[in-house]
């Protein structure tokens, strides 16, 4: 059987995270109590995930050159993803982001590098001058995190006619999300998720949270579906995923662990509901399995330590934990 292939559209860091016991006083001096730098980013972990449970990835990112880029080419070589590179033949660098985790209450605190103002290079809307042949015929979903929709939101909407099924990892809105939510197929969104319109001025307050700046579960299944999005959820966490699917609705429960690392969970959440779409699941057991899957990986510290539990539970997803 030829194994389930997949695009993920989005953001490739490189990522060094500092755990500590609270997060330091302004000019002070600490020391952590756990470190780790590794390839991060939401599309490059999804797509490390889907290609942990034996699927063919193609990452659609810009790379380009510097220091960081080198971890990040080896990472994906190791998993052999393909990389069509955005920033390929420019001065692009992978961006270096700074995680700080509170282990007191496990909140995390990311610093990025200034936005980059080099110029990428757009993606054709002909599939056939854009994928390269052995990605023919069409891959059968493309998983967006949101970043880079200037270059490829016609590339997306040539995806979408030509039938492939679109799904939205919404850690946070983007600008282009409003033109991307007509070709969706599914959108999967964190609790920070927050659309301009339902949260914009006049509705929030100064000093809100970003919790609190978004949409009521309501108001996000609404503005989705309304533009005619079938199937939709809203993670929260440890707490029960919300889900909508064609006025139905329904809650999934994120199973009691003993946490050791929730850092990138959501986005092996993603890749994995990918995975198990692609390989022909509809939207509620792929999501189930989904999140048995991102379960698993919150026990083990990294982005790929979880794989062999994740294996045995894409098997047998009652397997108890």
């Amino acid at each position: 059987m030829n194994p389930p292939r997949v695009l993920f559209l989005g953001r490739t860091t490189f990522d060094a995270t500092y755990r500590l016991d609270c997060l330091p006083a302004e000019d002070t001096k600490v020391f952590a109590r756990g470190f780790h730098a590794a390839p991060g980013g939401p599309a490059l972990n999804a797509a490390i995930t889907h290609s942990l449970l034996g699927g063919k990835s193609m990452l659609i990112s810009a790379v380009g050159g510097g220091p960081w880029s080198i971890p990040v080419r080896a990472a994906l070589e190791r998993h052999r993803i393909s990389l069509l590179d955005l920033a390929a033949n420019t001065a692009y660098e992978t961006p270096l982001t700074t995680v700080l985790v509170n282990s007191a209450n496990a909140s995390r605190t990311i610093i990025n590098p200034p936005i980059s103002t080099l110029p990428l290079t757009p993606l054709p809307a002909s599939l056939e001058q854009s994928l390269p042949a052995d990605w023919a015929p069409l891959p059968h979903v493309l998983l967006t995190d949101g970043f880079h929709l200037a270059e490829t939101l016609p590339f997306i909407a040539a995806c979408h006619n030509a039938g492939s099924a679109l799904c939205l990892d919404g850690g946070s809105w983007k600008p282009g999300t409003d033109e991307l939510a007509p070709l969706l197929t599914a959108a999967i969104c964190s609790e920070r998720f927050a659309v301009p319109e339902l949260t914009g001025p006049g509705l929030t307050g100064p000093s809100q949270s970003a919790s609190e700046l978004a949409a009521s579960p309501d108001a996000l299944f609404a503005w989705f579906s309304s533009r005619g999005v079938p199937s939709i959820a809203l993670t929260r966490g440890p707490r029960p995923i919300l889900c909508w699917e064609r006025g139905r609705r329904f809650q999934i429960d994120i199973a009691p662990i003993n946490a050791a690392d929730t850092l990138g969970a959501g986005d092996v959440l993603h890749g994995a509901f990918a995975h198990f779409f692609a390989s022909g699941h509809d939207f509620e057991p792929a999501l189930r399995r989904a999140a048995h899957i991102a379960t698993l990986s919150c026990q083990s510290t990294g982005a790929e330590s979880w794989a062999e539990q994740a294996l045995a539970a894409a098997c047998d997803p009652s397997r108890k934990q």
